[in-house]
């Protein structure tokens, strides 16, 4: 929105340069974005009046003109043809300079002296005009005054950038409220009562609103007799300052109007409205409108129109039509004023991409009230300017129903959300400023009554908003932030979820983070049996797919799924974890929250290490995820987990295990079953486990455990045994430790071998044993004492030394 200050002017004076001005706005909220210059300076260039018009004698297409700049006589030979005596016209005397720095010099032209130039608008940097018609001045312009002066190059445009709510600082008049509220200045308004003569008004029109919704309010005033030239001077500067073309005198009115009030008008030539009718309807389906930009338009049911008896005749709000276009032959004028809905506007200028600075105000809402004052100051403007005579009466078709609304306001509340004191009685002065009545209703309320002009102003805050910006932010006192400091530490639970998150990101793992609601056809593909309590499953109610329809109740399916991606674009090897929340139903159908447990799964598959040419690469698998796992065990300090050979209803038969902790199943591992892979569109062998944490988190321990240095050294011996493969390597090595006593430091598996030495269904483990006791060093006799014990134990469990 641009704001000529001197414009402004005629409406309140605020007692201050342009720029403080804006410096006040721009603390009251009304951002001022920049404040500039409208013209250049003209220096040399003054008012000079045609004294004698004469042909050049040597050219037959210039002209010799004498004229007077108020003491100085001047000869200057021009080629505008429009200038007559006694036209005052703007001189460039010799000297002077024009925009783009063009120095205007005295020089013969086809023998005859020009001691200067004649200039038109384009030349002085105003788009008016044709380039070879002389700018005619005011015929009460005094000679020799500055040009740039008098055209009011020296005018200050403030530039305002307004927030979508602040629509009624869209026109001069909103504007000059605002100034008042903040200066204390009164607002003068500006006459628009028309001068009203001849028939009356229904004689010569007939209106009907069809769709009351959509056009709330319509008004109509017609005008005849009127002559379309262009506007007087002062009125194309206005316009051009708030970057507007000039037109012709009607438009321009219309575009004055608009400016000052911030209502919007159209004028229709009264002479091609067919049946002297206007009708305000939906365009019927594809009906079709030439807008004023030439385009041909093919509208719908969507779209408001103003019509005649028979035919569109303009996209209402937006933009007038074609065929009835004010021109120069147009004698008599229907001038329009009206609400329109805002959100048909917005849709119907975005539909057509006809964004205008009215559509804007449409958009955005225009005051009802103002429909009627903004209709009598055009009718008067266009019957003083333009030689028209205004028909006696107006239409008013008014089925609005939007009234002032009344607001509570409690001063208490106002000091409370801003954090300070403003006195009641400053507070009833601010809103007084406001221009917004009100009245007392108790020591501590206030009903306030909000004009139709201020439609921001819709609840207590928006009154107290008002209230602070025009008490001044700078006003407000710096406060720092209170409130209890506590301590900004982790959770035990959270702190071992890390330290998990951690050891595993140190075996090569990846996290992943997948969704809490799966496919629960992804369970039937895990071939879990109906009892299985993973089956009780908590529906969504409001899914957005059948992918999501369930709350899960394993981690497994997303884990999956994601190594189904990796697949898919050619990442074969992957070590990958979550750690997540499932979710089982305490009783179904759920009448209260779920039980929530977290776990922690890990799937492998490819090759681990990653391919490289320090260490081979092998198949991963279970060992992997076992290492990885005992690792969290060991630093946790959690001792005595078992594996249970048993699979589960989706793991190889023979490649699984379920992990007990003090008796009790918290977890497994094992190879994701052939066929299970497949379901999943899985080509490549792929190991899974998932653990409960809680009862990991119940028995770690993190307090660090000191072992002091040997003092003595240690008896390494090697034992190798045939066993059945029936008998799993961990009771054997229960067995050892049991049979090794308080010399046996350590126990190590190193080999496994089935082969050809061994017998069928046997196999062949070998362990590393390490003897040492803290009382002095070993003897032979009694480490061979220890192993003798050791291998009786064994032999117990059916194993056989092998030599």
């Amino acid at each position: 929105m641009q704001v000529p200050y001197q414009w402004l002017k005629e409406y309140i004076d605020p007692g201050m340069s342009a720029q403080q001005l804006a410096d006040l706005m721009t603390l009251s909220g009304i951002e001022v974005g920049a404040v500039e210059r409208f013209g250049p300076e003209l220096p040399g260039v003054v008012v000079g009046q045609a004294k004698k018009v004469e042909q050049h004698p040597g050219r037959s297409n210039l002209t010799l003109v004498e004229v007077d700049t108020g003491g100085d006589i001047l000869n200057i030979v021009c080629g505008a043809h429009n200038v007559k005596v006694g036209d005052k016209v703007p001189v460039a005397r010799p000297g002077s300079k024009l925009p783009g720095e063009r120095l205007i010099e005295e020089t013969k032209l086809y023998g005859v002296l020009s001691s200067g130039m004649l200039c038109s608008a384009q030349e002085l940097g105003l788009e008016l005009g044709a380039e070879d018609e002389i700018l005619i001045l005011e015929e009460d312009a005094p000679l020799g005054v500055p040009v740039d002066r008098l055209l009011g190059f020296d005018d200050q445009i403030l530039f305002l950038e307004l927030t979508p709510n602040r629509s009624d600082c869209l026109g001069l008049i909103g504007v000059a409220h605002e100034v008042a509220a903040l200066t204390g200045a009164q607002v003068v308004f500006p006459p628009c009562e028309p001068v009203e003569s001849g028939r009356q008004l229904h004689d010569f029109i007939q209106v009907t609103v069809k769709d009351s919704e959509w056009c709330p309010r319509y008004t109509a005033r017609v005008v005849v007799e009127i002559t379309i030239k262009k506007s007087p001077l002062w009125m194309q500067l206005r316009l051009l300052k708030a970057g507007i073309r000039p037109i012709s005198n009607v438009v321009d009115i219309t575009n004055y109007v608009m400016w000052e009030y911030g209502q919007p008008l159209h004028a229709f030539d009264l002479e091609l409205l067919t049946d002297s009718e206007i009708i305000v309807r939906r365009a019927t389906a594809g009906e079709v409108l030439i807008t004023l930009d030439g385009v041909k338009r093919e509208l719908d049911t969507e779209v408001l129109v103003i019509a005649d008896s028979t035919k569109a005749v303009g996209l209402a709000g937006v933009m007038g039509g074609e065929n009835t276009e004010i021109t120069e032959t147009t004698k008599a004028i229907l001038i329009e004023a009206a609400a329109f809905n805002p959100k048909n506007i917005r849709r119907t200028a975005r539909r057509f991409a006809l964004p205008s600075e009215a559509s804007q105000r449409f958009e955005k809402g225009v005051n009802h009230d103002a429909v009627l004052d903004a209709q009598n100051r055009a009718a008067y403007l266009i019957g003083e300017l333009t030689g028209g005579k205004v028909l006696q009466g107006l239409i008013d078709i008014n089925s609005s129903m939007v009234k002032p609304w009344p607001v509570q306001l409690k001063p208490s509340r106002v000091n409370k959300i801003l954090g300070m004191e403003i006195a009641q009685e400053e507070i009833i002065a601010i809103l007084s400023k406001l221009g917004l009545p009100l009245k007392q209703v108790d020591e501590d309320q206030l009903l306030v009554t909000v004009p139709l002009r201020r439609p921001d102003l819709i609840i207590e805050e928006d009154l107290i908003e008002e209230i602070v910006r025009l008490h001044g932010y700078d006003r407000v006192p710096t406060t720092l932030p209170r409130g209890e400091l506590t301590q900004n530490r982790e959770s035990m639970p959270e702190r071992l979820k890390t330290m998990v998150r951690n050891l595993l990101v140190s075996c090569g793992f990846y996290e992943c983070i997948t969704y809490s609601f799966i496919n629960p056809a992804n369970l039937n593909r895990l071939r879990i049996a109906g009892d299985d309590p993973r089956l009780r499953l908590i529906s969504v109610q409001n899914p957005f797919s059948e992918e999501q329809a369930v709350m899960r109740t394993t981690l497994l399916p997303g884990l999956l799924k994601a190594a189904l991606q990796n697949i898919s674009y050619r990442e074969l090897n992957m070590q990958l974890f979550e750690l997540g929340i499932v979710y089982y139903p305490q009783k179904l159908p759920i009448i209260s929250l779920p039980e929530e447990t977290e776990r922690l799964t890990l799937l492998v598959s490819g090759l681990a290490p990653e391919p490289n040419w320090v260490v081979p690469s092998r198949q991963a698998g279970f060992y992997e995820i076992k290492g990885a796992l005992e690792l969290i065990f060991k630093r946790f300090q959690i001792e005595g987990v078992n594996y249970l050979d048993r699979a589960e209803p989706f793991t190889h038969p023979t490649r699984s295990a379920q992990l007990l902790l003090d008796g009790k199943l918290f977890g497994f591992i094992g190879e994701l079953h052939p066929d299970v892979a497949v379901d999943f569109g899985l080509e490549q062998p792929v190991t899974i486990a998932e653990i409960e944490l809680a009862p990991l988190f119940s028995k770690a321990n993190l307090v660090p455990r000191m072992v002091p240095l040997p003092r003595y050294p240690a008896a390494n011996r090697d034992l190798a045994v045939v066993v059945s493969k029936e008998v799993c390597a961990a009771k054997l090595e229960e067995a050892i430790w049991a049979a090794g006593g308080e010399l046996l430091d350590a126990v190590r598996l190193f080999d496994l071998y089935e082969g050809k030495q061994v017998p069928a269904g046997k196999r062949s483990l070998a362990y590393s044993l390490v003897f040492r006791t803290d009382e002095g060093t070993l003897t032979e006799a009694e480490v061979n004492a220890a192993q003798n014990k050791i291998e009786e134990a064994l032999l117990g469990l059916g194993a056989t030394l092998r030599s």
